[in-house]
């Protein structure tokens, strides 16, 4: 069978809740796009359930209906007889109604397909076999075993379902010339239908949902309709066949758990781990009953938000209804020629095998090679790191699929970008900085000359020598701190939190462009808060910020203007206003201020990051950074940075 589930890859989202979900592992990752793999897709539907985006959908078979409806030919519907739990808003003859109105020349019971099944399963059940029997009435746990443990493909019940079992009763016997369509809650029924051990009889599946879509296309509100009756074949307590256990009882079985010959299994986590167990001997049971789903009131075609138990007691009320016993048996009768058997086949995927060495390649390059950085966590949708790789060395699966590995990529990321920022604003600050010290050097120059003179010609006194010396102290010491704060710009530390003081940290950033005022005539103005609390922050990071902003200020302001600085507490926060009177900004650059690599500078300056590094940083600070402009008057960014807090994330 292959999949019938599909990925819409514009909604993807690279999330992995389908890998999660998938107890196949079918879903193959690549790009951070989640697609279904067919060879390992059993079309449980599981990914289609827990996808939020809706980036999974089954294969739709509404058109393949609509053709046939509008062929002439006679189409016959044969809903599940879980379609009380899929649609409790209407009573089983309204629903009939509606499929009618459709278009449906008759509307049969899929559970009178499970009356015959049943009725094979006792037959079966009485033989005495060398290993446990597998109920094959679910088509997902059939594929499940052909692709995962075809080893164990015997122990399947070689009958069909029942929704082949009424195929074959419709086409053999009932009306050869009629189309068939199967109306049910499972993903794997369409798949089912097209399966060559069983092909021919199914003409098209429709889930609930899509049968939805075909009423409301059509304008049918089945809740407004009289009621009609099924035609055909009746059948009775088969009705209870979508309930997990349903076989059984209509069977005339129980599983007892003092014998533990019948075991009833639904659930796929239940199903893995026991037909691992099965493989290895350890269960000795007569009879399994298997269910993917918590039974077909569960299928992932059902919309509604009901409970398991409410859809369970819908189902038994409808099976109670309009029985009769002695018509089914009569029924049955009728219908003991038909064959019911079915064949099976090894469908094992072809899957590259990787060596321990290659596995242990890629655990080391996840930052995995020790056991103890094992997590296995679980976040990336397999049960170890070494399944993981595994999928990996496969080409199922890709290493940033492993969070613990991407938050350790991305935190390096973060940091290669803001030093790669910061070196940008250290060139932008060089030429100035380079003009700035010239300035110190040249007079120590200078009076070092004078000084070498004045003892050349003997007129060297010892007062007008320590004036110079002073002098030259003065300069040099104006030197070696510029050229400290620049070294302490650039250097590249770790995020560190020490008790800081804003208006210092500010002052800090004057210090590096102050030279670069005086060059552009813009005059600057600081209002600091007299009185500012000290918080933990990291002074060296939050440096790089107002560097940053002036910069941007600074080259708003070509032919001059006005800078302000302003600090303050503002309800609980400390806001830091960078102020400049420049060019503004376009409201359409407005969205794009804090996106990587963008600028609105002609004349690329920078490499686009400074205010995306700016805004992750203040964010790490619990901060937020907010933009006021308007073209030709100026920009304002303000920040603020809660005073409290435990730690930068």
């Amino acid at each position: 069978m292959s999949s019938i589930i599909y990925t819409l890859k514009e909604r993807c989202r690279g999330c992995y809740a389908c890998v999660r979900g998938c107890p196949t592992k079918a879903i193959k990752v690549e790009n951070h796009l989640a697609e279904v793999m067919p060879d390992l897709c059993v079309n449980c539907g599981n990914c289609v359930r827990v996808c939020a985006p809706k980036a999974k959908f089954i294969e739709s078979d509404i058109d393949e209906v609509k053709k046939l409806l509008a062929s002439g030919s006679q189409v016959i519907a044969i809903p599940s007889s879980s379609f009380p739990a899929a649609l409790p808003s209407m009573r089983a003859g309204q629903f009939i109604s509606a499929l009618k109105k459709l278009g449906f020349a008759e509307v049969m019971e899929d559970a009178f397909g499970a009356e015959m099944v049943c009725r094979e399963y006792n037959r079966l059940l009485k033989k005495k076999t060398s290993g446990p029997i597998f109920s094959s009435t679910c088509p997902a746990v059939v594929s499940y075993v052909e692709k995962f443990y075809p080893q164990l493909v015997d122990h399947l019940a070689p009958i069909v379902s029942p929704m082949i079992a009424m195929g074959r009763l419709i086409k053999q016997s009932y009306n050869p010339q009629a189309k068939v369509v199967f109306i049910g809650p499972c993903a794997a029924k369409k798949a089912e239908s097209k399966d060559e051990n069983v092909a021919g009889v199914i003409d098209a599946v429709l889930t609930f949902s899509e049968l939805t879509e075909m009423f409301s296309e059509k304008n049918i509100i089945p809740e407004i309709m009289p009621d009609s009756k099924f035609t055909g074949p009746k059948p009775n307590l088969a009705r209870l066949f979508a309930i997990s256990g349903g076989l059984l009882r209509t069977a005339g079985y129980t599983d007892d758990i003092l014998r533990n010959e019948i075991i009833n299994a639904h659930g796929r986590e239940y199903i893995i781990s026991l037909l691992a167990e099965i493989e290895q001997g350890d269960i000795d049971a007569h009879f399994i009953n298997f269910f993917f789903c918590h039974g077909c009131i569960n299928g992932p075609a059902i919309d509604n938000d009901l409970s398991i138990f409410r859809r369970r007691e819908l189902v038994s009320r409808y099976a109670e209804a309009d029985v009769d016993p002695e018509r089914t048996e009569a029924d049955l009768q009728k219908y003991t020629h038909l064959d019911l058997r079915r064949e099976y086949k090894h469908r094992a995927p072809p899957l590259p095998t990787p060596t321990d060495a290659e596995i242990q390649e890629i655990l080391n390059k996840m930052g995995k090679s020790k056991k103890v950085n094992r997590f296995n966590c679980g976040a990336c949708g397999y049960r170890t790191c070494w399944e993981l790789a595994t999928a990996v060395a496969r080409g199922q699966a890709e290493t940033t699929m492993c969070w613990p590995h991407l938050l350790t990529e991305l935190q390096e990321t973060q940091s290669g970008l803001i030093q790669a920022e910061k070196l940008s604003s250290l060139g932008q600050l060089a030429a100035s900085i380079a003009h700035e010290i010239n300035n110190p050097l040249s007079g120590v120059l200078v009076y070092t000359q004078l000084l070498n003179r004045k003892i050349s010609n003997d007129q060297f006194s010892k007062d007008t020598a320590l004036q110079y010396l002073g002098k030259m102290e003065t300069e040099l010491t104006r030197s070696t701190k510029l050229i400290r704060n620049l070294l302490d710009f650039a250097r590249q530390t770790p995020p560190a939190l020490r008790q800081t003081d804003i208006n210092e940290v500010l002052e800090r950033a004057v210090d590096l462009i102050v030279h670069s005022t005086k060059m552009q005539h813009i005059e600057m103005v600081k209002e600091y808060a007299a009185v500012l609390p000290h918080f933990p922050a990291d002074p060296d990071q939050l440096l790089q910020v107002f560097i940053n902003l002036i910069l941007n200020a600074l080259q708003a302001m070509i032919e001059g203007g006005t800078l302000l600085l302003r600090t303050e507490v503002h309800k609980g926060e400390i806001r830091i206003d960078i102020q400049d009177t420049g060019c503004g900004i376009t409201q359409e650059n407005m969205t794009k201020l804090f996106t990587p690599f963008f600028t609105t500078k002609a004349e690329v300056k920078g490499v686009g990051l400074g205010l995306a590094v700016s805004y992750g940083i203040i964010q790490r600070h619990h901060g937020k950074i907010e933009v006021k402009s308007k073209e030709g008057e100026g920009t304002v960014f303000s920040i603020y940075i809660p005073v409290k807090y435990a730690e930068i994330k």
